[in-house]
């Protein structure tokens, strides 16, 4: 099938390529089993089907509002855990969130919120940082009162390490701990995840932790987060290796390019 050519290769994208390869080529597929992209119960059932998504332990969704904290390994991460339950925020880099082509299609399914990750600040000069910084400050805001409206369950999820990853070779300095300050700020719990790197055609795995609240402020839970994603994976028997881009292999300590 054309999405073949997708096998073992680094399963992130950006510019035209994305558009060609997230849209071009699943929407062949999604007329190959005879399902409709744009309509949401059709666009999860080929999703799941597509990745064979499978969860472990995932709690009940209609019960309290959750933070999901799951690991980054592709860009398809987003793709089917903001599927997971209808009412799901997701919080991506801005470079994503401002992709016109791709945010085109995916708005129609999914709830996406861009941030400005911290090094991409530190770069900006003038009112592009002023801008970017009152941005950040502003989503925070709204994150709040979401996630303090319990009116309906609804819930968030996030990304710690920032970007696609290798949850394996991070140190905690690859985690941002902001997370955890939203749940303290808003009560909510949090749902740690390891999602298992995707394969067209097979099985994924995504195992979530029992959840937990965040009583001390003061903490950073970084260590934590990576410690229980890590014992998330263990698991699991047979898990697959990542296949990471150059770019993507080298993000993990703070002193290394691409953070």
């Amino acid at each position: 099938m054309d999405l073949e050519k997708y096998r073992n290769v680094p399963l992130s994208f950006s510019g035209d390529e994305v558009t060609e390869s997230l849209i071009g080529s699943i929407f062949k597929y999604f007329e190959r089993i005879n399902l409709n992209p744009y309509e949401q119960a059709e666009w999860k059932k080929g999703i799941f089907k597509l990745f064979g998504v499978k969860t472990l332990n995932l709690p009940d969704l209609n019960s309290q509002n959750f933070i999901f904290a799951s690991n980054h390994i592709s860009d398809f991460d987003a793709v089917f855990l903001g599927l997971l339950h209808p009412k799901i925020k997701i919080v991506s880099k801005s470079g994503w969130a401002n992709n016109k082509d791709l945010m085109d299609f995916l708005k129609i399914h999914y709830d996406i919120e861009g941030i400005y990750r911290a090094s991409e600040i530190e770069k900006l000069t003038g009112d592009e940082k002023k801008n970017a910084s009152a941005h950040n400050f502003k989503l925070f805001k709204n994150l709040t009162k979401y996630l303090k409206n319990t009116e309906e369950n609804h819930h968030l999820l996030i990304f710690p390490q920032g970007t696609i990853s290798d949850i394996n070779k991070n140190s905690t300095a690859r985690v941002n701990p902001g997370f955890a300050k939203m749940a303290f700020a808003t009560g909510t719990g949090i749902v740690n995840m390891f999602t298992e790197y995707p394969e067209i055609g097979g099985i994924t795995r995504v195992v979530c932790g029992q959840p937990y609240f965040v009583t001390n402020k003061t903490l950073d839970y970084s260590k934590e987060w990576l410690d229980d994603v890590i014992s998330l994976q263990n698991q699991l028997e047979d898990v697959r290796t990542p296949v990471l881009s150059e770019k993507h292999s080298l993000n993990n300590n703070p002193e290394e390019p691409f953070f």
